[in-house]
């Protein structure tokens, strides 16, 4: 059952913090991850539209043909067209998703619906498209505002202060709309490790991606908001490896279906908690 949850669920954010790798050793990381024993986990390369640029001469300068790449633009919109056209302008650069945030308006259904007219009006070339909806704000409204225009949604589950971290009830409530409305989404940042934990170093509460992935089948399952809530909180990651052990076929099936990936600055890190919990294998 190892494979089937895991697959593709590793998009390399090395570039951004807390790592912020240099571009070139961004690059030289990524492709051993792609050669690696655990290729299968590993996603596309995330980069933000500033640095395509330098994407480009890094490729060039280590002799590699192809990159898949995720494209995120911080800026929001206003960069869609250019940044599109830069990465259409390296044919070693596989566009496979575009991210972007919704613009901190009155309205979140506004700002989704002006994001989405902006992708709307941009060739893609099947490239999958996340708008990202801060997860106190992805209500059922949101979420709808999202999936009528056939985007995805893009949920931030961390960053560089406290209050960037989802507390246990805004995620679980976050999980359930996803879960009701059937939208695929993706999360980013601070999910460095498999099981809740507090950082040793900040003192910030991180949710597990295994526990992200159980919190989901709860949802899926009908669960009240407050036992997926418990999913995320539970920090025995005995336990935790065990259920997901324990997941059948069709629950998996389901809750791939619609999280789609997480950002991990150090792809290491949750393939090695993967290894030590004993859910994956080098054999």
């Amino acid at each position: 059952m190892a494979w089937p949850i895991f697959g593709g669920l590793l998009d390399d954010a090395s570039l951004f913090p807390p790592a912020s790798l240099p571009m070139a050793d961004a690059v030289a990381g990524h492709l051993r991850h792609r050669a690696a024993w655990y290729r299968e986990m590993s996603g596309p390369f995330v980069c933000a539209d500033a640095k395509i640029i330098e994407l480009s001469a890094a490729l060039t300068a280590a002799g590699v043909a192809e990159l898949d790449l995720a494209l995120v633009l911080p800026g929001g919109a206003a960069g869609l067209d250019a940044a599109v056209d830069g990465v259409f302008a390296d044919p070693r650069l596989r566009l496979r998703a575009v991210e972007l945030p919704a613009a901190a308006l009155e309205s979140i259904t506004t700002a989704i619906a002006d994001v989405a007219a902006a992708l709307d009006r941009t060739p893609l070339a099947g490239a999958a498209a996340f708008i990202e909806v801060p997860a106190r704000d992805l209500t059922t409204a949101a979420a709808r505002a999202v999936d009528d225009r056939r985007y995805l949604a893009k949920v931030r589950t961390g960053g560089n202060t406290a209050k960037a971290f989802p507390d246990d009830q805004t995620l679980a409530d976050c999980l359930v709309t996803l879960a009701q409305a059937r939208l695929a989404f993706k999360c980013t940042a601070g999910l460095h490790h498999a099981v809740r934990h507090r950082a040793a170093d900040t003192g910030f509460e991180h949710h597990g991606f295994l526990n992200v992935l159980l919190a989901l089948a709860a949802a899926l399952d009908d669960a009240g908001r407050e036992q997926v809530a418990a999913e995320l909180a539970d920090r025995d990651a005995v336990r935790v490896a065990a259920k997901i052990s324990n997941l059948d076929v069709e629950t998996v099936s389901a809750v791939r279906s619609l999280f789609t990936s997480f950002g991990t600055c150090s792809t290491d890190e949750p393939v090695n908690d993967l290894v030590t919990l004993g859910l994956v294998s080098k054999d």
